[in-house]
């Protein structure tokens, strides 16, 4: 290495990965010990480059002080740098060759307080770095897989992990301070609890998660991070095994956990079926957040038989020609106050059809309440509930898919012929999780009873409404209109019932 008698400008790089206290004590002891060297050999500090807690292992997150002292070095701002040790400048073989090359044919020194000189100009000086780079990514790979076994056992133990976000509905009780403190414990905070179990009961009854995203925005609930609910927030959250009790790793439920539950397991096992089930349906029919969703209950469900018209009473054959309806969408009616359903253009539509949204709300309200009657008969007669068969069947069916993951892992078969089992079982499983999904739906609706229904209907909220008539129906067929014109007939409405 190049030698001066100048005084150099140097710059003091200090870096600790695990700043336990918060409070930078760590980096503030390099320091002290990089000045005092600096004052020994008659240096003179010019920057400090600091980053407290900041891993050289990581590759995700970029070490801001670190990268500036590279750019000052290039730009001769500084010529020499201090550092507390190696290590604390860099731990990947990468990171070493890159700052050989840049410091090719710089006159630059690098010195540290435990390890001395680091000569990187020459072919004995760079193989001793190679080498002390070499010893340093081993053992941050052996502290990588520590970590990770640490990690399994808890989630075997169905502990906490000392990461992540306050889970909203609990209240966090760490040990110690600062930003690294340890997490102790989770309680339940009973304000935030409530709110998860209405969420939880709300889609179960089949309202749309985007109702529950509005009503919490008008009501001001924030998330645990002080946001307001998304989409996806409110979705990840109902679809937690974390608010059950349970213990969640990599979106697989692995077992009880040591915090308590806000719903039972059956509710959290139900809407994590229904979610999965409804999400691409939630995406289609609400991905642009439309407000006709909520403005309107029967919104959605609404379809023209312009493409596939069929006889009313008739089975429709719409499905083996491989068609659907074309939905009908809110628009204001042109000569009147009303709005209107219409069947739009775009898409394929006829985009002539029309019937006023009163007439078919109206219309509707008195079908639901005489097919909530006939449930209540049908379910008198038959009290046989098919979701216990059809859990154990989908039981069964996640554990066959255990079982061959197993042999997958043992390679004792083709591997080819193992992940083509899986994912047909999977297919199968996703059919009776959907089917379980649209009779956990329906039950919750038809539990009110049609006597309360019709007293408490008007009462109920577009959301509530929407969830009712999504319980029940698949979709509701509009036919064209007929004589005389100006009043409306009931029978153009025929429901396609689940």
């Amino acid at each position: 290495m190049k030698t001066s008698a100048r005084t150099r400008r140097v710059g003091l790089y200090i870096r600790i990965s695990d700043d336990r206290e918060g409070a930078g004590l760590g980096v503030k002891r390099q320091e002290d010990d990089c000045r005092e060297l600096a004052a020994s050999l008659g240096w003179n500090v010019v920057e400090v480059y600091d980053d407290n807690d900041m891993s050289a292992s990581s590759r995700r997150k970029k070490r801001k002080g670190y990268h500036r002292m590279l750019a000052d070095i290039q730009s001769g701002h500084i010529d020499a740098v201090i550092a507390w040790h190696p290590d604390r400048m860099y731990r990947q073989p990468r990171e070493l060759e890159d700052l050989m090359d840049l410091l090719d044919d710089l006159d630059v020194e690098l010195r540290t307080v435990r390890a001395g000189a680091i000569d990187l100009t020459t072919p004995d000086g760079r193989m001793t770095a190679r080498i002390q780079v070499a010893i340093a990514k081993r053992e941050v790979e052996h502290r990588a897989h520590r970590i990770k076994r640490k990690v399994q056992q808890l989630v075997e133990a169905g502990k906490i992990h000392n990461s992540g976000h306050r889970p909203f509905g609990y209240d966090r009780i760490y040990e110690g301070t600062g930003s690294r403190r340890k997490i102790i414990e989770d309680r339940l905070n009973e304000d935030e609890a409530r709110y998860v179990a209405e969420w939880a009961d709300r889609a179960l009854e089949g309202e749309t998660l985007y109702s529950l995203v509005v009503d919490s925005v008008e009501k001001g609930i924030k998330t645990s991070t002080g946001g307001d609910f998304t989409y996806q927030a409110m979705r990840a959250l109902l679809r937690s095994g974390r608010i059950s009790g349970r213990k969640e790793h990599k979106g697989v439920i692995v077992g009880k956990a040591v915090w308590p539950g806000i719903i039972s397991v059956e509710k959290s096992d139900a809407l994590r079926a229904l979610l999965d089930t409804k999400t691409e349906e939630y995406r289609e029919e609400h991905g642009e957040r439309l407000t006709t969703a909520l403005k309107y209950p029967l919104s959605g469900l609404i379809r023209c038989t312009c493409r596939v018209p069929h006889v009313i009473g008739e089975p429709c054959d719409c499905k083996e020609q491989g068609l659907k309806h074309h939905r009908m969408r809110v628009s204001p009616r042109a000569d009147r106050p009303v709005s209107i359903y219409t069947c739009q253009k775009d898409g394929g539509g006829c985009g002539a059809r029309t019937i006023q949204v009163p007439d078919v709300e109206k219309a509707m309200e008195t079908l639901v309440f005489a097919r909530m009657e006939e449930v209540e008969a049908a379910v008198v007669e038959d009290l046989d509930d098919p979701r216990p068969a059809l859990e154990e069947k989908l039981g069964n069916m996640e554990a066959r898919v255990a079982e061959l993951e197993v042999e997958l892992d043992e390679g004792d078969r083709p591997v080819k012929e193992i992940t083509a089992s899986i994912q047909r079982i999977k297919g199968r499983m996703a059919k009776v999780q959907r089917e379980l999904a649209e009779l956990t739906v329906k039950k919750n609706v038809t539990d009110v009873g049609a006597a309360e229904l019709r007293v408490e209907w008007e009462n109920y909220s577009v959301p509530r409404k929407q969830a009712v008539y999504r319980g029940l129906i698949e979709e509701i067929l509009i036919h064209p209109a007929t004589r005389p014109f100006n009043v409306f007939n009931p029978k153009r409405i025929e429901v396609r019932w689940k």
